[in-house]
């Protein structure tokens, strides 16, 4: 009986070469059919000896005629035919390709004077950029500088007449190239987050222009980002209805209105209100956009409300304004402050109520110096004018009183760790369950407080002597302990009416560490129902239950906040397998609790735009600010060598003079 062999296809995707022709049922080399200089079994003939079909594969493979034919096909197409038709052509070609390697080498260099100044917020231009001028400018000054070690760059400037790449012009062109790279990264990092929320803010700058800074928040697989966009003038209108639809086109423009699960302001009427406000706005066409007050803002008003409402403790902060007020108005006095307490007070502002506590922490601390400094002045009071030691009498007089100092240390306490908090709320790298439990520690520290009024009474009046007035010791005491009590009430009553909106992020316990033991015996569904409530188009809720309950019974996620469940999903490539799990950490962690990222975006805009600097136009501003505040990103990508050509690539797209594109 005779044996019929099949031949199996799978050798196909074994010999990437090998391919066969029905018709005349045999295998051939592709490789060699089309550029095979020998005839032979696999090239002319073709091979149908399926006894011996690996042994004589494996050795034709590895045959030298074989790999030319391989490397011809390979490289085939590689060759322009045109300019190996004609040799001239080919010769133009090369000393085009050449000169416009030297123009993007000169390119290059201007662009690092371009990023050198614009990561220092440094001006570029000078008030006489004329030739014979001794200061042309940061940035004729800086190219001057290079051009002195290097030697293309020299001969460049030297010798241009068509582009030399000094005008203003081509400064700004400069500037939107790079800001036009940093902006592309982050569209691709928006386009690749899951989830983004949007925060904003409004200031004037040195012109009077109103500036609002768009900053938005995303999670990457590096991590949280909060990445400034831009500034826009909204001096001609700055109502509701046109900043939520400013907005709105912003996010339109980058693509990601369906990704917005959070939109974080400050507390204006404006932005906030939730009937006519921009977050109310805003909802109306992303109703997923869970509106965050700034707790940063909240925790100020907190602390403002709480203390100014009761009369005893608006004179106290009204005698420590005082206090910072006295040495800020004379160089003579502060000299005298450095000496003695080596240590400034810090400056009030009625908008920031941290410095208050600041200069509350600082007059605790360096009491007994203070006193040093007024009796200096007031005993060298021929030194002095007349404000100075009466100032410093009242001063000496105050820090010997009973009620500052009860006030100092009542506040003192609090304030010590409202700082803390304070600070927290300024780091985007957390997630908003620890601001949260932050903000519930200070509430806990500050009712503790009410119990240690005995030692605070105490510690006073072994300080500076029993407190003077009318009635017995034990009326004034029950007085003291009153107003302590009330004090410490009305900020507890501050911060449970200010943070009452905890309710409405009732899903965040489906991932609260502390919690996990409990939650695998008993699932938390409510918090779940409030997740699929807000947020139900983005989870499968039966798949999330089945994740999160594995998740719970599982030793290795004990304990981890969201931040450290996404990085470990991340590290063991979990990412698919407990896929909404990892959507849930990724939505917590986009949530923002303030908006410090946009307050620093308007520091650097001090920076940039000074009074000596004043004219800078608008597109000009917003491309330096996002240089020098993204300036991270921006070397990371200079590092990664995704820089140049790209922003030579923005550059090109005018018409320029110059050939900076390859033929």
């Amino acid at each position: 009986m005779a044996f019929e062999r099949h031949f199996n296809s799978s050798n196909y995707a074994r010999y990437p070469w090998m391919t066969g022709s029905v018709r005349e049922q045999k295998l051939y080399c592709w490789d060699c059919l089309l550029f095979g200089a020998e005839s032979g079994s696999w090239a002319k003939d073709g091979f149908c000896d399926l006894g011996s079909l690996s042994k004589s594969a494996h050795r034709h493979q590895n045959a030298s005629s074989h790999l030319k034919a391989t490397i011809r096909l390979k490289t085939f197409g590689g060759t322009r035919i045109e300019l190996q038709l004609d040799e001239q052509q080919r010769r133009e070609v090369v000393a085009h390709n050449e000169k416009v390697r030297k123009n993007r080498g000169i390119l290059k260099r201007l662009i690092n004077c371009v990023l050198f100044l614009g990561k220092q917020e440094l001006p570029f231009r000078g008030h006489d950029e004329g030739a014979g001028s001794s200061n042309k400018g940061n940035y004729l000054e800086l190219l001057d500088l290079v051009s002195e070690y290097d030697s293309d760059l020299s001969s460049h400037l030297a010798t241009s007449t068509v582009f030399s790449g000094t005008s203003s012009k081509i400064q700004n062109d400069l500037i939107s190239a790079v800001a036009g790279v940093l902006t592309d990264s982050m569209k691709e990092e928006v386009r690749k987050a899951p989830f983004v929320a949007v925060m904003l803010d409004e200031t004037t700058d040195i012109s009077n222009v109103a500036q609002m800074s768009y900053v938005l928040r995303y999670v990457t697989e590096n991590g949280v980002k909060e990445r400034f966009f831009k500034f826009e003038d909204v001096t001609e209108d700055r109502g509701a209805e046109a900043i939520a639809t400013r907005l709105l086109d912003f996010l339109q423009n980058y693509g990601c209105v369906d990704k917005v699960v959070a939109q974080c302001y400050d507390g204006a009427a404006v932005m906030a209100s939730g009937l006519n406000g921009v977050q109310a706005k805003v909802k109306e066409t992303i109703p997923q956009a869970l509106f965050v007050h700034c707790y940063a803002h909240v925790l100020n008003l907190v602390m403002a409300q709480g203390a100014s409402k009761i009369r005893e403790c608006k004179i106290f902060f009204s005698h420590l304004s005082g206090l910072a007020s006295f040495f800020s108005r004379s160089s003579k006095r502060t000299k005298i402050l450095d000496d003695i307490c080596r240590r400034r007070l810090p400056r009030v502002a009625p908008t920031r109520w941290q410095f208050n506590s600041r200069l509350v922490c600082t007059v605790a601390e360096k009491a007994r110096e203070l006193r040093e400094v007024f009796e200096h002045i007031v005993d060298q009071h021929a030194e002095f004018d007349n404000d100075a030691v009466h100032c410093a009498d009242g001063f000496l007089t105050l820090l010997a009183s009973f009620d500052f100092n009860f006030w100092l240390k009542t506040f003192h306490a609090i304030f010590s760790y409202s700082d803390v908090v304070f600070g927290i709320l300024q780091n985007k790298g957390f997630d908003i369950q620890f601001y949260l439990a932050r903000v519930d520690e200070l509430y806990t520290t500050i009712e503790r407080e009410k119990e240690k009024f005995d030692t605070v009474y105490t510690e006073t009046e072994t300080l500076v002597g029993p407190p003077r007035g009318r009635g017995a010791q034990r009326d004034i005491c029950a007085r003291y302990r009153a107003l302590h009590s009330s004090v410490i009430d009305s900020l507890l009553a501050q911060i449970s009416n200010r943070f009452s909106d905890h309710k409405k992020l009732a899903f965040l316990a489906l991932l609260d560490p502390q919690q996990f033991g409990h939650y695998s015996d008993r699932f938390p569904n409510a918090a779940l129902s409030s997740l699929m409530e807000s947020y139900g188009a983005y989870f499968d809720q039966h798949r999330l239950h089945t994740e999160l309950s594995v998740m719970y019974g599982m030793f290795d996620f004990a304990g981890k906040s969201p931040a450290d469940i996404h990085q470990f999903l991340l590290q063991k490539e979990l990412k698919d397998s407990l896929a909404q799990v990892y959507t849930l950490t990724c939505l917590i962690l986009t949530i923002p609790v303030s908006t410090a990222s946009v307050e620093r975006s308007f520091s650097a805009l001090k920076r940039i735009k000074t009074f000596s600097r004043n004219t800078t136009g608008q597109t000009r501003l917003s491309d330096l600010a996002l240089i020098s505040i993204e300036k991270e990103l921006l070397m990371g990508l200079k590092a990664k060598d995704q820089l140049y050509d790209p922003a030579i690539n923005h550059f090109i797209q005018k018409d320029r003079r110059m050939d900076f594109v390859f033929k």
